[in-house]
């Protein structure tokens, strides 16, 4: 059995099919010896389906062609849950091993002083501090995509987190590296693969996997880490043909691209508009005869202002965001799953574009796409519904209603009554919304870095907004917005 050197809290898709398919990898190619122990913040399914397999799952590689490829993975070797004080207990006796790695696979939304991830993880480092001294060191990973991850974590723990001494302070300060991180790789909810996928990977493999994990080929850069104190003993550096990066120099300007380039081909992109259309999934709406030339057009034009922006020497970024355009068509997936925690993404990805000194020099149409774009979404934060004090809920252009997940609910409260209101009530609203510094930039809320600083992208999404709450629907607005530029 492989000794423990990393623990990992979450046991989502993303952690099965990048970081631990990568240790697997390292493992089988005799460039390391750890294995990997899984905390599940909420439930016990998957942490009981871990431990009653022994830690082997398969990654499914697929598209809408079909199966490429299998892969049986063993580099976890256990796994608890988190929810209980029981399961804690035995996730935090992992820290009497020398480890090399903490991996953080959660939401954003669990990125916050008080979550249960972020409890567990400053509990964590405590142990491991107390059994093996200040002069032990170690790696925090945080994979999910928040712009400078490793930092956000680092700075929570430091800052908002009560002391426990000075010698632990010191230790978080000089022995603990909270690596930048950015990751890449399409791993859709099991529910949104096709029924002739699943059923073809269950016939080849033998027996019950209630962990299989259907993922995507691996894109050109699939793991970049920044490891500036070269403190990283997992050697992920050596899966360079992976498209896995370790560099010692800062990763800001790939993860501001990866941001503005990739993830924003969801949001503000395709998810909310194919959702609001009664599209159910993500490739069929990127796909679609109206939304298709349009989500083009509009990431041509992300692409040109974040090149200018934050140029990468011998990058290309039309051809890296439009790799992902192709990618989202290949691969079937919810636009549900994606359509959370709004109000981060459009900070992390939309609003460099409206204070971009780049902006001016776009096309006409592209700023119609892009406020159009971002009136869609706060069009799908538009409450229709609001029961208690946290049951908000939207209906899309079909009539059906859903549940507005976003848990920060300032755009929901200062949207709420939207429905039938005039143009100038909603060019009010937008104005709250925009000028509220705090929303789009919370670490530095200055007026400058208000988006209604941009008079020209406020004027055009209250346009667009008003059309979308009096009648029109997203495809009717986005019809019009083509006739006009004709």
């Amino acid at each position: 059995m492989l000794p423990i050197k990393i623990l990992a809290i979450g046991a989502g898709g993303l952690q099965r099919a990048l970081t631990h398919q990568f240790v697997h990898i390292l493992n089988q190619r005799k460039l390391y010896n750890g294995g990997i122990f899984v905390g599940q913040p909420t439930g016990t399914e998957k942490a009981d389906a871990f431990n009653r397999q022994k830690g082997v799952y398969h990654v499914v590689t697929f598209d809408l062609d079909g199966i490429h490829d299998i892969q049986q993975i063993s580099s976890v070797v256990g796994a608890t849950t988190l929810s209980t004080g029981a399961g804690r207990e035995q996730f935090f006796a992992q820290t009497e091993n020398l480890l090399d790695l903490i991996l953080i696979g959660v939401t954003e939304a669990g990125i916050a002083k008080g979550e249960l991830a972020m409890d567990v993880l400053g509990e964590t480092l405590y142990r491991y501090f107390r059994k093996h001294g200040a002069d032990a060191d170690i790696c925090v990973i945080n994979t999910d995509n928040l712009r400078n991850n490793g930092d956000v974590i680092r700075d929570i723990l430091l800052n908002e987190y009560p002391k426990r001494g000075d010698d632990y302070t010191k230790w978080l300060e000089a022995k603990v590296s909270f690596l930048n991180e950015m990751g890449d790789r399409l791993v859709p909810q099991v529910y949104a693969v096709p029924d002739e996928i699943k059923d073809a990977a269950q016939a080849q493999i033998e027996g019950s996997d209630e962990l299989i994990t259907y993922a995507e080929q691996m894109p050109a850069t699939s793991l970049i880490l920044e490891d500036m104190e070269s403190r990283l003993r997992v050697p992920f550096g050596e899966l360079d043909s992976y498209g896995v990066v370790v560099s010692r120099d800062s990763i800001e300007p790939y993860h501001d691209w990866k941001l503005l380039l990739v993830n924003s081909v969801h949001v503000p992109g395709i998810t909310h508009k194919g959702m609001l259309s009664g599209i159910d999934y993500v490739n069929e709406a990127a796909s679609h005869p109206i939304f298709a030339p349009h989500l083009e057009r509009l990431m041509r034009g992300y692409a040109e202002i974040v090149e200018a922006d934050i140029p990468i020497a011998g990058k290309s970024a039309r051809a890296y965001t439009h790799e992902f355009i192709d990618r989202i068509r290949r691969v079937k997936d919810d636009n549900a799953r994606i359509n959370i925690i709004e109000t981060v993404k459009l900070r992390e990805r939309a609003a460099d574009i409206v204070r971009s000194p780049n902006y001016d020099r776009s096309t006409e149409l592209f700023k119609s796409d892009f406020a159009y774009s971002f009136a869609t979404v706060l069009r799908f934060l538009t409450p229709h519904t609001v029961s208690g004090a946290d049951d908000y809920r939207g209906i899309t252009d079909t009539g059906t209603e859903y549940e507005i997940r976003d848990s920060d609910r300032t755009i929901q409260n200062v949207l709420k009554g939207a429905f039938g209101t005039s143009e100038t009530d909603v060019e009010n609203r937008i104005e709250t919304i925009f000028s509220n510094a705090t929303l789009w930039s919370p670490q530095n809320p200055t007026p400058e870095n208000a988006l209604s600083q941009n008079q020209d992208f406020s004027k055009r999404v209250a346009h667009y907004y008003h059309q979308l709450v009096n009648g029109k629907t997203c495809l009717e607005v986005l019809e019009n917005i083509n006739a006009e530029n004709i």
